[in-house]
Formats: structure tokens, C-alpha cells, sequence
């Protein structure tokens, strides 16, 4: 059959021949090839973007476990003086013993390893500034207090005196 068409008729097959043969190429080949390259690509950012994301997160761990290594050894040495001593001596030192009124260790809670221990103390005749540095004091403490409740109430024979109730905790190893 091919042999029967003239010479224009065998031009015109064989361009249609070459375009169908480009179009399977573009097709089936090049346009494929090209979506696969995109989705690599994209795959390849996503993983890097991945990797700059677990490299925070190392970053970021060991920033929390040289803190929590920190805080295990101030538990360690904080064992030694226990939080009823610290506060004594610090409302004693800053508040002065004669007005340090009550100091009452609560029942202990036992969390996991750690144990916390409540303790309730009261001060009277205090100022401002003194109310302030036990706070401090009590917040610089190695491991730092956490004060539970705190009240301060304005004393009725003088105006600038204070007299403070304070509830704080404080964890140690169990």
C-alpha cells in the first residue's frame, strides 16, 4: 500500500511520522521526565528542610538537658540543707528572728523521683525592701522556691509595716 502513494503523499506520511513520533517523545518522555525532576526536587528541600529542623531540635535538647543536668545537680547539693533551715536563716537574716512568727512544714508529695516539701512561715514588722529580698533570696535559692501563696497585709499600728505570709515549695530527690 505504501508502495502506491506518489512522492507527495510518502512527504506528507512521513511528517505525520515524525510528528507523532516528537509528540510520544515530548509526551511520553520529556513532560514524565521533568514532573519527576519537580518532585524530587521538592523532596530534596523538604528533607533539608527537615534536617535544619532536627538540627534546632538537637540544639534546642542539648541546650534542656545541660539545664536539666543543671538542675540535678543543684538538687544534689541543695540535699544538704533542707528548705525549712534555708528560710530560717534567710528570714532571720534579712526579717529578723524576732519577727519570724510561724514556720510550719507541710506534708510532703512525692512525685516520681522527686519529693516536694511545703513550708508555710509567717513574718511580722516587715518593710517593703526586707519583704522583697526574702522573695529574691527565696527565688535565687539553688534550686529556686516556688512560693505557693503569698500575703501581705498592711499592719494596723504602722502604716509602713507589713506582715507576710508565705507558702512556698521546694523539690528534692526522693
Amino acid at each position: 500500500m505504501i508502495k502506491t502513494l506518489n512522492q507527495r503523499e510518502l512527504y506528507a506520511l512521513a511528517g505525520g511520522t515524525v510528528v507523532l513520533a516528537l509528540l510520544l517523545i515530548v509526551f511520553g518522555v520529556v513532560f514524565p521526565y521533568r514532573a519527576a525532576g519537580k518532585r524530587l526536587d521538592n523532596r530534596i528541600s523538604s528533607g533539608q528542610a527537615q534536617l535544619k529542623e532536627v538540627r534546632q531540635l538537637q540544639a534546642d535538647y542539648l541546650t534542656l538537658k545541660k539545664q536539666a543536668d543543671q538542675l540535678q545537680r543543684d538538687l544534689d547539693q541543695r540535699e544538704i540543707t533542707p528548705p525549712v533551715n534555708f528560710l530560717e536563716q534567710t528570714a532571720g537574716q534579712i526579717g529578723g528572728r524576732e519577727n519570724l512568727v510561724l514556720m510550719r512544714p507541710l506534708p510532703s508529695v512525692v512525685q516520681g523521683k522527686l519529693r516536694i516539701e511545703t513550708t508555710e512561715f509567717k513574718l511580722e514588722r516587715l518593710g517593703m525592701e526586707q519583704v522583697l529580698r526574702i522573695l529574691q533570696e527565696m527565688e535565687q535559692a539553688s534550686p529556686p522556691m516556688r512560693v505557693d501563696r503569698l500575703h501581705l497585709k498592711q499592719r494596723f499600728d504602722n502604716g509602713t509595716q507589713l506582715d507576710m505570709s508565705v507558702t512556698v515549695s521546694a523539690a528534692r530527690r526522693n
